[in-house]
Formats: C-alpha cells, sequence, structure tokens
C-alpha cells in the first residue's frame, strides 16, 4: 500500500476507517514508514517525546529548529516562541483582527461567485501575522507564496522552484536581523532577534527559522480551517443559520470542524527505542507517521464519527498534535476562525455551493483548499 496516495487528497476519510478496522500498523512500500491510525496510538506517540522524537520531520530542520528540536533545547526554545502567542498578544491584536475581517467581508458582493479562499481565508491571516511580525503588508503575496512552497502546498510548482522560494523567504527575514538589533520594536521579529538563551542571542539559522515557524504557524493552519469549516457548512445550510443565530456556538463548529476535516492530517516521528504495537516490532531509526485526521474519527473514541455535531461534549482532537509539540499557532487559528465567522454570519443569512471548480490543496500533510467557491446571501 501507498500511503501518499493521490486519491486520499479528496476524501481520505473512508481509507482511513479500513487501516483503523483492518490495519492498526501498515508499513508505506514507498517510504518504509510505519502508519498509525487509531486515536490511542496516535495519542500515545504524540505524547511520548522520548521515545518517538519529532527528528523525523527531515529536512524541515533546516529552517523550522522548533519542530524537529526535542528536550531540553526544545523546551528553552518553545519558551520564546510562545511569547508570541500569549492571551495578552492575541487581545491586543485582536481589534485590528476585527477591522481586517470587516473590511475583506465588504467587499464580498452578495449574491455573487465568489472564491473565499482569495477573498478571506487567506489574505485574513496573511494581513495580521504580518503585523504583529513588523512586515510591511506589500510583502503578503510573497509571504503567501513562500509559506506554501515550504509546506509543499505551492500549486504548480517543482520540487527546485519550492527550494528557491524557501532560500527567498530565509534570505528576507536573514536581511531584517541587523536592523531589528539596532532598531528594535514592539514587532515578534525583534522579539526574536533579540531573544536570549542562557545569557546568549540566538544564532542567525534559528533567529531565520523561527520567523519562517512565526510565518506558517500564523497563517497556513487558519486559511485551511475556515476553508474546510465553510465547505462543511455550505452543505448544511440549517447549521449555517442556527450559528448565525446562535454565535456563542461559533466555538463549538470550529471545534468540531477541527476533529471532523481538520487541517493538519498527519506528523512523523523517529523510534527511539525498540517498542512493539499490534504485535509488530518497530526498531529504532525506524519512522512513524501518525495520522491524526483518522484518530479524530476513531468510533473507539467518538460516538458518531463521521458525523458534524455542535453538540459533541467532549472533543479532544488531536489537530493541533499533542504533548510538547502542540501547535503554537493553535490560539491565533481559532481566534481569526471566530472573527472571520462572527462577521460573515453577521452580514449573511445563508450560503450556497458557487461557480467554477474547487480545488484541494495537493497535499497529503494539509488539508484545505486553494480555489473555495461560494455564494453568500444576505
Amino acid at each position: 500500500m501507498e500511503f501518499l496516495n493521490p486519491a486520499l487528497i479528496q476524501d481520505p476519510y473512508p481509507h482511513y476507517l479500513n487501516w483503523r478496522e483492518n490495519q492498526p500498523i501498515w508499513k508505506d512500500e514507498t517510504s518504509g514508514h510505519w502508519v498509525l491510525t487509531r486515536h490511542d496510538d496516535v495519542r500515545a506517540i504524540l505524547k511520548n517525546s522520548a521515545h518517538f522524537s519529532s527528528q523525523a520531520m527531515g529536512n524541515q530542520g533546516t529552517v523550522l529548529p522548533l519542530l524537529t528540536d526535542d528536550p531540553p533545547r526544545h523546551t528553552q526554545l518553545r519558551g520564546l516562541v510562545n511569547k508570541a502567542f500569549t492571551v495578552r498578544m492575541l487581545k491586543s491584536i485582536e481589534p485590528e483582527m476585527q477591522r481586517i475581517a470587516k473590511q475583506l467581508v465588504a467587499k464580498i458582493e452578495a449574491g455573487a461567485s465568489i472564491d473565499i479562499v482569495t477573498a478571506l481565508t487567506t489574505p485574513l491571516p496573511v494581513a495580521v501575522i504580518s503585523q504583529m511580525m513588523g512586515i510591511p503588508s506589500d510583502r503578503a503575496e510573497d509571504f503567501k507564496r513562500w509559506s506554501d512552497a515550504l509546506t509543499g502546498t505551492l500549486a504548480g510548482s517543482s520540487m527546485e522552484e519550492r527550494e528557491q522560494e524557501i532560500m527567498e523567504m530565509a534570505g528576507y527575514f536573514h536581511s531584517l536581523i541587523a536592523d531589528r538589533r539596532e532598531n528594535p520594536g514592539d514587532d515578534l521579529v525583534s522579539a526574536v532577534v533579540n531573544a536570549e538563551i542562557d545569557g546568549e542571542r540566538l544564532e542567525d539559522g534559528d533567529i531565520v527559522g523561527f520567523n519562517i515557524l512565526l510565518l506558517i504557524a500564523g497563517n497556513e493552519t487558519t486559511t485551511n480551517l475556515l476553508g474546510n469549516l465553510l465547505n462543511i457548512l455550505v452543505d448544511r445550510p440549517a447549521l449555517f443559520t442556527e450559528l448565525a443565530e446562535n454565535p456563542d456556538k461559533i466555538d463549538a463548529a470550529i471545534e468540531e470542524s477541527l476533529r471532523f476535516d481538520g487541517p493538519v492530517q498527519f506528523l512523523m516521528r523517529k523510534v527511539t527505542e525498540t517498542t512493539e504495537l499490534h504485535g509488530q516490532k518497530i526498531a529504532v531509526g525506524d519512522v512513524v507517521q501518525v495520522v491524526m485526521g483518522s484518530a479524530n474519527r476513531d468510533q473507539r473514541a467518538y460516538e458518531q464519527p463521521d458525523e458534524f455535531l455542535l453538540t459533541r461534549a467532549k472533543n479532544h482532537h488531536h489537530t493541533f498534535g499533542f504533548g510538547i509539540h502542540f501547535c503554537i499557532g493553535a490560539p491565533l487559528a481559532r481566534l481569526e476562525a471566530k472573527i472571520a465567522m462572527r462577521t460573515l454570519l453577521f452580514r449573511f443569512t445563508s450560503v450556497e455551493r458557487g461557480i467554477g471548480e474547487n480545488e484541494r490543496v495537493g497535499s497529503h500533510l494539509l488539508r484545505g483548499f486553494h480555489h473555495l467557491n461560494l455564494i453568500f446571501n444576505e
């Protein structure tokens, strides 16, 4: 079997169900990685960083050190990045998020078919993270292109073209270091440039990696979360109406969307101690792919797992990971999604499918839309 089968991009969930029931552990014939899909297995591996190292994230480690480090260094680095997404920081930027969301939603023509990815789900998070990082808004298109290149979702690009974009992004952030040391501001780039661990400043390479991580954590997740949620609601008009009439239920809708069709589908971990799962021995150095998108629909953990329910009382999904590598951008993504949905639901009373072909992000790791055509009605 092949894990990165193109057929999985459109709808991976029937495949996940088959694996959970019949092959809770199996080896991908292309990569040689073990694939795990059940809720309890996924949680146990994500929780155990000592025996399942994040170093399996591969070449992303060259630019995203926090994703590939383990304790104790990870703990120190994580403490720095967490400062970017504190409650205080998010509260301070919330009015600006609301302003940007209202501005973007005001431009949506009622009754007309629009690509919501272009109109809202991409520009909102890119504008917000640009402001938080102190980056000129006219670099927004560069930001989106660069982050898509790094995550492998840049449409129609070759590996060589992606690598060129990544190097351009790294070069840009490197060019900011000297100025932010001489003229620090209140922005996140200045905070990273001037941060210290054990009395020493970060090396330039780590500074670049941190800024790239902040960029990606601050926009990719939100874009895909919003696209997936709107794609769910467009086929459930009664739910759209219920949310419009009861905006206090938007948080529940966001959490259920994260479980039902999450923006991140799997993570990789490298085995550091021989272990056995479902009768299969996994050796030191082997790589396991833990499929959160499958775990989130495991009938052993959730009642009616394939139903989208606002009434779900215990929604312990794994979409943002679990344990020490829990997604740093989760609070920002949740807040942006909430503001975007409140703004849409305040203005529009219904949504329907638009004209044109929708296009899923061409990635097995990230699940979202490059294009999603919708019609909003007042």
